[in-house]
């Protein structure tokens, strides 16, 4: 007899509100947990791939990176804390509309609109995990420069420029720019006496070109361009003290033959530093670290999540108008004369 009412207790949760309720507000504080914390756009299973991931966020994040990988709390989407409320909820909500036939006939329309409606949006929420792991993927530590499109060669994609300090962007079904955190870019220009632009190079063997582009972080502290023709090289470092609204860079001038260091200074915004013959302009911005995510399942989840809370207010209207039919003097009448 123990395990038929072991089945009965659990059978009662399964169909009842407060198993519902428990599971929707486990899926809501993770995914909550999934845009405070930073997520991997590889695989844990990728060994490799996912720790080159966890160095890059380690600047940022520091001593806490190894615990949050270990909880799995960096790869929610593909974690057990994701799989597990999902289970259960395609579990209860089988079970709630099996509840729901066996019953049919004794409940009112309203209350089969409500239970319907529950079944629907669960559904769209797991359809929309489905279709979100097999088909959508995400780019991360894509920085915007301001005013330009957003351009991902590895898709081939190119979005419209990101305006202003939004957390949030959206471009199309599916598609969303989410903002991790702020780069610094560096622009330089050479000029001669002459008032001539100078050539600049960022590497050895890289082709010269009027004004380069540099970025960085506290994942990519240094960067290093060059002026071939006066045989310089100049180094950018990022500044860890920096202040809000505030981009110091380290500029150091080197000789390249001999290496040794010319003069160097702290940039702050715009500024330009001079030698005996170039006139070199640097111009520093703040710029926004993207994430770039496709997740063609998000509108089934958001449609899901909107039903939910509509059979939630229409329980509570359900739940309200029996109330105030216990509580009416015609309901207090009968239940007296049944007593007598």
């Amino acid at each position: 007899m123990h395990w038929r009412e072991a089945v009965e207790r659990v059978w009662k949760w399964l169909i009842g509100t407060a198993a519902l309720l428990e599971i929707l507000t486990a899926l809501l504080l993770v995914l909550l947990l999934s845009f405070v914390l930073p997520q991997s756009p590889v695989s844990p299973v990728d060994e490799a791939a996912f720790s080159r991931w966890t160095a890059s966020i380690r600047p940022t994040w520091g001593s806490w990176v190894a615990p949050l990988a270990l909880l799995h709390w960096l790869s929610l989407r593909t974690s057990l804390w994701l799989r597990i409320p999902l289970a259960l909820l395609a579990l209860i909500t089988s079970a709630r509309l099996a509840h729901l036939a066996a019953t049919w006939r004794e409940r009112t329309a309203a209350e089969r609109g409500c239970r319907l409606l529950v079944g629907v949006g669960a559904f769209l929420l797991l359809a929309g995990w489905v279709v979100g792991l097999r088909w959508g993927w995400t780019v991360s530590e894509v920085t915007a420069w301001p005013g330009e499109a957003l351009y991902l060669p590895e898709r081939g994609l190119t979005y419209l420029p990101v305006e202003g300090d939004r957390r949030l962007v959206c471009y199309g079904y599916g598609h969303y720019l989410l903002r991790d955190d702020t780069d610094i870019g560096l622009e330089a220009k050479a000029y001669d006496e002459d008032g001539a632009l100078v050539p600049l190079a960022t590497s050895t063997r890289g082709a010269t070109q009027e004004k380069v582009r540099l970025v960085l972080n506290p994942q990519n502290p240094e960067a290093y361009f060059a002026i071939p023709s006066a045989g310089l090289i100049f180094r950018a470092s990022f500044q860890q003290d920096r202040v809000a609204g505030d981009s110091p860079l380290l500029i150091q001038i080197y000789r390249s033959a001999s290496g040794e260091l010319i003069t160097e200074t702290v940039l702050r915004g715009d500024g330009s530093l001079l030698t005996e013959t170039l006139n070199l302009q640097l111009k520093s911005v703040l710029l926004p670290q993207m994430r770039v995510v496709y997740n063609p399942g998000a509108p089934l989840t958001a449609t899901g999540w909107l039903l939910l809370f509509l059979s939630g207010l229409i329980g509570w209207w359900i739940r309200a108008r029996r109330g105030d039919a216990f509580a009416r003097p015609e309901y207090e009448k009968s239940v007296e004369q049944e007593a007598l």
